[in-house]
């Protein structure tokens, strides 16, 4: 086997990987974080609720945490479509590298990435829960109160 010598291009793609990994670990972190916030948030403004509306029910029990929910969703969906923008991109300059040092048998992994993927994934589990559980609610309040 002979020995592998890393050509200018090579060091460059190298480079590009380096920081496009950083970015997709720290893209990561942020959706992991954004689901923390937005329970954290929602608890805070119940609570909140709670005192203002002097512990009596209303739509805002339903409607505030809904719009939490959907603001942190819209931001989780797309920081996630740029992490998957961004693997990639790097699997691109990975391919790149093996196709220029002529390696046969590397197995090229094209990532999909769409709008629709971000919104709709397995990842966003939450968020499904967190509007599912504010319809049943608000619908059991309309039901009940009216």
């Amino acid at each position: 086997m002979k020995e592998y010598k890393r050509t200018c291009e090579d060091e460059l793609d190298w480079v590009v990987v380096d920081q496009l990994h950083k970015a997709t670990l720290q893209m990561s972190n942020n959706c992991f974080e954004f689901k923390k916030i937005c329970v954290g948030l929602i608890g805070a403004v119940l609570a909140i609720l709670v005192k203002l509306n002097d512990n009596q029910l209303t739509h805002s029990y339903f409607f505030i945490p809904l719009l939490i929910c959907v603001g942190f969703w819209i931001a989780d969906s797309s920081a996630y479509y740029f992490q998957r923008k961004t693997r990639s991109n790097m699997n691109k300059k990975l391919y790149a590298i093996a196709c220029r040092n002529s390696i046969e048998n590397y197995q090229y992994d094209e990532i999909k990435v769409s709008y629709f993927g971000a919104i709709f994934n397995s990842s966003m589990f939450l968020y499904y829960s967190l509007v599912f559980i504010s319809f049943i609610g608000w619908g059991m309040y309309l039901w009940i109160y009216k």
